[in-house]
């Protein structure tokens, strides 16, 4: 709740005064022994909606100096199976500014999800045009690129489509830096209203699950 959040909380994380909640996490992490993929802190330019966010008195430099910090302890703890991926908002400006570092991450993130006509502020974008505005700044800090929430609402257009077009163009567009795809598979997101949740599940459409299922097993064969 907004009313209980710690203002300016990436620089106490920096400052080492959360390492008691880090440390056993860490551990845990190091225990698994596997690969294991950490999203910390995601759409940290976001000035909407995380307590990590710049409306909460987070700058810049507190984030890079918190993932830094984040990163030291999970490497003193063992967890070198860890694979760090730093996830910005593409569609704020100046996201770069929020790097940590090319020896502090090891995977870029982005979301790419159409919201449709669901609101006024949104409209039927396509994969490519959320995309491919941002994708020459992320190419350019050279490390593997994954779409870590991927998806599409059923208003205001064709789903399978979507998804259709979506896997041409992470073929035959983005080939370069996309190398791993995590589906939104939400089906009852309330992050704009809960009273009335979104579906990005794509299991409510038989045909956009009939191409998706065809696309991934392309895939697979390529």
């Amino acid at each position: 709740p907004v009313a209980e959040r710690e203002y300016a909380s990436l620089a106490a994380i920096a400052k080492g005064q959360y390492d008691f909640y880090l440390v056993p996490w860490a551990k845990a992490a190091a225990a698994y022994e596997r690969p294991l993929f950490i999203r910390f802190a995601h759409e940290m330019n976001d000035p909407y909606r995380y307590p990590w966010g710049p409306q909460n008195g987070n700058r810049p430099e507190d984030f890079i100096a918190a993932w830094r910090h984040v990163h030291l302890i999970f490497q003193k703890m063992g967890a070198t199976n860890v694979l760090w991926v730093w996830s910005p908002h593409i569609s704020m400006p100046w996201f770069e500014f929020y790097y940590p570092g090319p020896q502090y991450v090891d995977w870029i993130g982005t979301g790419v999800l159409n919201y449709g006509t669901i609101a006024s502020w949104s409209r039927w974008w396509s994969f490519h045009q959320i995309l491919e505005k941002a994708y020459p700044q992320l190419l350019r800090i050279q490390k593997p690129l994954m779409i870590c929430e991927f998806g599409t609402l059923a208003q205001g257009g064709d789903m399978a489509e979507w998804y259709r077009q979506a896997f041409y163009h992470m073929t035959h567009t983005y080939q370069r830096g996309v190398r791993a795809v995590v589906f939104f598979n939400q089906p009852k997101d309330a992050t704009l209203s809960p009273q009335y949740p979104l579906n990005w599940s794509v299991t409510q459409s038989v045909k956009a699950t009939s191409v998706v299922s065809e696309e991934i097993a392309r895939s697979s064969a390529m």
